[in-house]
């Protein structure tokens, strides 16, 4: 939404309480806190937008501190360093109220072991309080580069209701502590390393999660997922072999797998998602599977979408 649209909501807010005989220089002031943040998850949410809306008043300094919704993007800054000191001023003034976050997302390269140390303290002031959404997306300068390795608080994060990493590897006590996600309702994962016993105990400990999306990531060789409930939507990219998909979930409607690589399709079985009707395939049907034999994996599919080379 364009400042000048806002400019016009305002508007009509100040004669509101203009009406109720508040004084003209604090009508701003006397927005309610929660009109203020809703007023400002309009915006595009650069810094540049988020300064000028500072300005409006007294108060407002306060309120953008206190905003729940934090969008760190190195696209967004002329410089690194600038970006870097703005993710670590912004996070620390918003940690001060002690709120829960609503929104983290955080897209940048690292180039610097230094700017690992200011994400990692950053993203723990605000995994420490809560986040319902949290949005990890590292790409890296060197191959050479170590992933940067998210911190354990995440696996305590009961509000958490939507996952992204790219990039990153897991917490290093992902498979010896209890997984907090009782709330997640989306997950993906991207360019993560994992195995075959990590996705089968993510599923499990996340009894909610509704939508699972693994991405090109290396070291598993097969994806199973036994007794969820809630399950729908199941995306599955891959570039090296993926040797089976074992899936039992009653509510499972939509299947996508993309071959990356022109590997083949894994054997799946998927006889229990009697509610699996949409499936989509992209990739290499090896010579050992047949176009029966692999459309015979879905019972149940009313809907089937193929791009096979």
């Amino acid at each position: 939404m364009s400042l000048r649209i806002l400019y016009l909501f305002f508007q009509f807010l100040l004669e509101t309480l203009a009406a109720t005989g508040i004084g003209e220089m604090d009508r701003i002031s006397h927005l309610p806190e929660s009109i203020v943040h809703h007023i400002l998850s309009f915006l595009k949410k650069t810094p540049a937008e988020l300064v000028r809306m500072s300005v409006l008043s007294k108060s407002w300094f306060n309120l953008t501190a206190s905003f729940p919704c934090l969008d760190f993007n190195i696209d967004c800054f002329s410089t690194r360093e600038s970006f870097f000191k703005y993710v670590e001023y912004t996070t620390s003034r918003f940690c001060h109220h002690n709120l829960t976050a609503h929104k983290l997302l955080l897209y940048t390269e690292i180039q610097e072991p230094a700017e690992l140390d200011v994400v990692n303290r950053c993203l723990e002031l605000v995994l420490k309080n809560g986040v319902r959404e949290l949005v990890i997306s590292f790409t890296y300068s060197s191959l050479d580069f170590p992933k940067y390795r998210l911190p354990n608080i995440l696996l305590s994060v009961s509000v958490l209701e939507s996952l992204t990493i790219l990039g990153c590897d897991l917490p290093s006590s992902f498979m010896l502590d209890a997984i907090n996600f009782k709330s997640l309702i989306q997950l993906e994962l991207t360019l993560v390393p994992l195995n075959d016993e990590v996705i089968t105990y993510l599923a499990t400990s996340c009894p909610l999660l509704q939508v699972l999306d693994i991405g090109i990531c290396s070291g598993f060789k097969k994806v199973c997922v036994y007794g969820h409930q809630h399950l729908q939507e199941l995306r599955i990219t891959y570039d090296t072999p993926l040797e089976r998909i074992d899936i039992e979930a009653p509510n499972l409607s939509s299947l996508r797998i993309e071959d990356d690589d022109d590997i083949g399709a894994p054997q799946m079985n998927l006889a229990l998602c009697k509610n699996l009707t949409t499936v989509s395939y992209f990739g290499y049907l090896s010579p050992n599977l047949s176009f029966t034999d692999f459309v015979s994996s879905f019972p149940f599919v009313e809907n089937l979408y193929l791009a096979i080379h």
